[in-house]
């Protein structure tokens, strides 16, 4: 047997004294990196600023997160021995070359409690913000944010963390209409934030008197308005934020418009539980309120010729409350946005007596009605007035049903006018038929048709049924057919035209679709 090598008998004690320490020492000792202690993990957000770009003299907002580092068992403890775990952040702003801090946010409120957990299933974060002042002195160019946690004694984690830096660029002062906007938006946020909904309503008033249009702060004006529970005017701003977009925009509409409109919605529906009176701050300007020229020649355009059509029988500029005053939606008219011009019915020659009978409910089915093969629906409608250029415009009553349940929709042709005084819409369909029934649907504020008319195609009118509708309201609330049947016609029908009493009850009338039933040959 050859004698081990010295090199080799060296290695051999060595792995034995290493063996026998092994014996000695803790298992702890060789899982030291699986065992290792979680520590929280910051990530930073900007919000409020457009390309990290910031003006001068603006707030700055910034969102701070903290989750756990995931290692050991995962979980930290940020118990502070005296305040509470956001005092324990600093987030602050120095030049991008390093050097001393310029500026610090303060945090946007404090925590429910003292203390946070971080693990798998939970993490911390909060909004913190510079406010005017730290930003007015800081000349333009290149900075960093990050955020800093520092803990020292306390019952949990001790220690210090920070972000990564995020890059912001101080520029001067622009009078670009996208900056003065972005500026509005910012401002608006934050007070809104804070509580402060009047204030947020005087920033974005400012610039939506001159930009009536602009997406983004009608979205937030609408969230204003809901704030002071006025959700008429809510849906105004929402309506018009819809209207601003481009018909050539692909896709749905942004989800902002589609989560304002579905608390709009629901703010309305509860909107019998709202104060009589709603502050004067909660309606926006009046350039919101009124029609564009532009839009108000679109629209005669579409709907009359311009040198018969009448000058609006509604003024297309709404009064505003005084300010300091109160006001209850109902009390006001509707806002001039949402009155199209009053509109010239086609001339008809009323023909005898109303000939026809109301249909009973039961035999009134919406699934056999869409069935019905010897039914059309409108094709173009008119109307004496209407809520909206678009939605809620007499247009919205042509086709198929579209508005799946009860209540307010933009998809139905609204009049302007909520619980006052008459108003006609006036509906003709692409066929000429000799007829036996019309079908209207009513999508809310079911029971205001007083009187029916079948219109000929040289402008004859027979009254079909004029009187009092005995089913108003149902009891629970529901999409109400209303329909009128007449023997088979020996004339064609080209058009209908319904008059509604807008006093009949309370609520914005609102019609969805309208049928004609053509006689079995």
């Amino acid at each position: 047997m050859m004698k081990p090598t010295i090199p080799g008998l060296r290695s051999f004690i060595t792995m034995g004294v290493l063996a026998a320490l092994a014996l000695s020492l803790p298992w702890s000792a060789f899982g030291a990196e699986a065992t290792r202690a979680a520590a929280p993990e910051l990530s930073i957000s900007l919000r409020g600023v457009v390309d990290n770009e910031l003006e001068q003299g603006e707030p700055l907002r910034v969102a701070v997160r903290l989750e756990s580092s995931g290692e050991g068992n995962g979980s930290v403890e940020l118990a502070p021995a005296a305040g509470t775990w956001v005092e324990a952040v600093a987030v602050e702003l120095s030049a991008a070359g390093g050097g001393a801090v310029l500026a610090r946010a303060a945090p946007v409120g404090l925590p429910a409690s003292p203390r946070a957990t971080l693990d798998r299933g939970r993490v911390a974060g909060g909004l913190w913000m510079f406010a005017s002042g730290s930003t007015q002195g800081l000349a333009p160019g290149d900075y960093v944010v990050r955020a800093r946690l520092a803990l020292k004694g306390g019952a949990g984690w001790s220690g210090e963390a920070s972000s990564e830096d995020e890059p912001l660029s101080i520029v001067g002062v622009s009078s670009a209409p996208e900056r003065v906007s972005a500026r509005a938006l910012s401002r608006a946020q934050i007070a809104f934030s804070q509580g402060a909904f009047e204030e947020a309503a005087r920033v974005l008033d400012a610039v939506l008197a001159k930009t009536p249009d602009d997406f983004e702060l009608l979205c937030l004006r609408a969230e204003v308005a809901l704030a002071g529970r006025n959700p008429t005017a809510a849906m105004i701003c929402v309506t018009r934020a819809a209207r601003s977009l481009s018909p050539q925009t692909p896709g749905p509409p942004p989800h902002i418009l589609h989560d304002v409109q579905q608390r709009v919605l629901a703010a309305q529906v509860a909107r019998d539980a709202a104060p009589a009176n709603v502050p004067a701050w909660t309606w926006p300007p009046l350039e919101v309120l009124r029609v564009s020229e532009k839009d108000a020649a679109e629209l005669l355009g579409k709907t009359a010729p311009a040198a018969t059509t009448p000058r609006p029988a509604n003024p297309t500029s709404t009064p505003r409350p005084a300010p300091g005053s109160t006001a209850s939606p109902a009390a006001l008219p509707k806002p001039a946005l949402a009155v199209a011009p009053a509109l010239t019915p086609s001339p008809t020659v009323a023909v005898g007596p109303s000939i026809g009978t109301l249909v009973p409910p039961t035999e009134l089915s919406d699934a056999k009605i869409r069935a019905d093969a010897a039914g059309q629906w409108a094709a173009s409608a008119t109307a004496g007035s209407q809520y909206g250029r678009t939605g809620y415009s007499a247009v919205q009553a042509t086709g198929a049903p579209n508005v799946p349940v009860v209540g307010n929709s933009a998809d139905a042709w609204c009049p302007a006018v909520r619980d006052k005084g008459m108003d006609w819409l006036e509906v003709t369909f692409a066929k000429p038929v000799r007829a036996t029934e019309v079908r209207v649907r009513q999508s809310d504020a079911s029971g205001a048709i007083a009187k029916v008319e079948a219109i000929e195609p040289d402008g004859t009118a027979h009254v079909w049924w004029e009187g009092v509708d005995p089913r108003p309201q149902a009891a629970v609330r529901e999409i109400v057919w209303f329909a009128v049947r007449v023997p088979p016609t020996a004339y064609p029908v080209g058009r209908v035209k319904l008059t509604l009493n807008l006093a009949s009850g309370p609520g914005y009338k609102q019609i969805d679709a309208v049928q004609l039933v053509g006689a079995t040959p």
